[in-house]
């Protein structure tokens, strides 16, 4: 076997062994290691059966297999790209979002504690020294004490 077939035997395989330990560590969501286990899926099959590249290479029209395999790594990391551009376009609208409803529950609470205040001022000044004690018991001089 040559030589760069054994290390991308090797390099496979450690990739596989890291994204399967963090997925176990909770590390990494299973949606993306999907790629990532298809990638070095794909990468043994290619070292196991370099007839494969060629085979590939010639269907695509490509002079020479390693030339295929760096037009299938700058396409896979393509689309690696355009996919997280689209999750870090969702989670901006989740943030957009979250931050909204922050700001909207900031006034409700900022509304709330101003009418506590008032209730609370209005209360105090009633209760401090009332103009009219009509309704209000009477007290006893024995109970003033």
């Amino acid at each position: 076997m040559a030589g760069w077939r054994i290390l991308s035997i090797v390099v496979a395989c450690l990739v596989l062994f890291v994204v399967l330990e963090m997925m176990r560590r909770r590390k990494l969501r299973e949606k993306y290691a999907g790629v990532w286990l298809v990638l070095a899926v794909g990468v043994v099959v290619l070292a196991l059966v370099p007839q494969a590249a060629d085979f590939l290479a010639r269907i695509t029209g490509v002079q020479t297999p390693s030339n295929f395999v760096f037009l299938l790594a700058g396409v896979v990391l393509a689309l690696v790209a355009l996919h997280l551009s689209t999750e870090v376009g969702h989670l901006e609208e989740e943030v957009r979002t979250s931050v909204e409803e922050i700001a909207l529950l900031r006034c409700e609470l900022a509304d709330a504690q101003r009418d506590l205040e008032e209730r609370v001022a209005a209360l105090e000044a009633k209760t401090a020294a009332p103009d009219n004690v009509d309704g209000l018991p009477e007290v006893s001089p024995a109970r003033a004490r």
